[in-house]
C-alpha cells in the first residue's frame, strides 16, 4: 500500500483532472531493458519507472499522439525523442484518409515488445538511413532471437532478399537507384519471393497513385515518427509464419 504522501498526491491529481498510475516492478524492469538495449543508455531505476509510466499512458490512450510530453526523471529532464529514437526519426506527417487497401495508421515500437514471438526468424531490413535501420534492428533484438540482415540501397536489398529468403522484409520506400516500389514489384513477380510478407516504413506522404501501386502487395504501411503504440509489433508478429 502506498504511503500517505502518495495518497495525498493521488487525491490532488484526481481533483484537477490528472492521471496517476502505479507501475509494477516488472514493467519498470522492462522499460529499463528497452532503454538500455535500444540506445545503450544506462538509467537509474526511478527513471525506468518514469518511462514505464509513459509507455502505459500512451498504450491506454491517455497521452495522445499529438501531445507534447516532458518526462521528469529523478529531478532532471531531457528530450526523450533525441535520447531514445534520434533526431532524424521524429517528424510531422500529413497522412491521407483514403481507403485503398493499404493501412496508413500510426504504428508503435516501444510499448508492446512482448507481442512478438520468441521463435528464431530471419528478417531483412532494407533502409538507406543507417540510424533508422539501426533503430529497427535494436528494437527487434530487444525482443527476441531474430536473424537480422540489412541492406542500405535498393539493388543490394533485392539481392539480399533473393539470397537469404527471409521470413519478413521491412522496407523503406525512398532509396537511390531501385526504390522500395521497385523492390515490392520485383518480389511479387518472382515466384520464389512473392509469398514473403512486406512491411513498409516511410516518411513520404504517398499520393493516391503511389498507394494504389502498393495496394494488396504489402502487409502494412507505417509512418516514421509515430512509433508509440502496439500495432507495428502486432503486424510483425502476424506476418511471421
Amino acid at each position: 500500500k502506498p504511503g500517505i504522501a502518495y495518497e495525498a498526491l493521488y487525491e490532488l491529481v484526481s481533483r484537477h483532472g490528472g492521471t496517476l498510475v502505479a507501475i509494477p516492478d516488472k514493467e519498470a524492469f522492462r522499460a529499463l531493458r528497452v532503454v538500455a538495449e535500444m540506445d545503450g543508455i544506462s538509467v537509474e531505476p526511478a527513471t525506468a519507472v518514469a518511462f514505464a509510466g509513459l509507455f502505459r499512458l500512451v498504450r491506454e490512450g491517455i497521452i495522445q499522439p499529438h501531445e507534447t510530453v516532458v518526462l521528469n526523471c529523478s529531478g532532471h529532464t531531457f528530450p526523450v525523442e533525441k535520447q531514445i529514437i534520434g533526431e532524424h526519426f521524429t517528424r510531422d506527417m500529413q497522412v491521407t484518409d483514403d481507403d485503398d487497401g493499404v493501412s496508413g495508421r500510426s504504428e508503435g515500437l516501444l510499448t508492446a515488445l512482448e507481442e512478438l514471438d520468441s521463435r528464431v526468424q530471419r528478417i531483412a531490413i532494407v533502409e538507406d538511413n543507417l540510424d533508422s535501420a539501426r533503430l529497427i534492428r535494436r528494437i527487434l533484438q530487444a525482443q527476441g532471437d531474430f536473424l537480422i540482415e540489412e541492406a542500405y540501397d535498393g539493388l543490394s536489398g533485392l539481392n539480399l532478399i533473393r539470397q537469404t529468403q527471409p521470413n519478413l522484409v521491412i522496407l523503406d520506400l525512398m532509396m537511390p537507384g531501385l526504390d522500395g516500389f521497385g523492390i515490392v514489384e520485383a518480389m511479387k513477380k518472382d515466384r520464389a519471393l512473392s509469398h514473403i510478407p512486406i512491411i513498409v516504413i516511410t516518411a513520404k506522404e504517398l499520393s493516391a497513385i503511389e498507394r494504389e501501386r502498393l495496394g494488396g502487395k504489402i502487409r502494412a504501411l507505417l509512418q516514421k515518427g509515430t512509433f508509440m503504440d502496439s500495432d507495428l509489433l502486432n503486424d510483425i508478429r502476424q506476418a511471421l509464419p
